[in-house]
């Protein structure tokens, strides 16, 4: 599959809720990062972005999210996220970009993006 495809698929999936799905497309050694500080800004490896996933699961409730995209150049592909959620009581609405990189079908890296003026 080249960039494109993997993309459509990727966000088909995240549209859907299929985590099984959309997983399989990480790589062993994933690194994402976040905007934000605090201990999840950046997690390497497999095992610690599903930890990430479950905590975010346990302490947020989400209202609405939309996914757009993809956005396709060379390795690379973004997607952009807009959500409603309530996060420890909190409840935020925000809008990030996802930049996601790929290797051998892989995404090795996730990056999001928020806007200045929500965070």
């Amino acid at each position: 599959m080249n960039t494109t495809e993997i993309a459509r698929d990727f966000v088909k999936m995240l549209i859907e809720e299929y985590p099984e799905g959309y997983q399989a497309y990480w790589s062993e050694d994933i690194v994402s990062i976040e905007p934000r500080e605090g201990p999840a800004a950046r997690v390497q490896g497999r095992a610690a972005l599903l930890e990430k996933h479950a905590w975010w699961a346990a302490n947020s409730q989400s209202h609405s999210t939309t996914v757009d995209g993809t956005y396709v150049i060379g390795d690379q592909f973004t997607v952009r996220f807009t959500s409603d959620v309530t996060l420890n009581g909190e409840r935020l609405q925000f809008t990030e970009i996802g930049l996601y990189t790929l290797e051998d079908g892989k995404i090795i890296e996730e990056k999001f993006f928020a806007a200045a003026d929500e965070w």
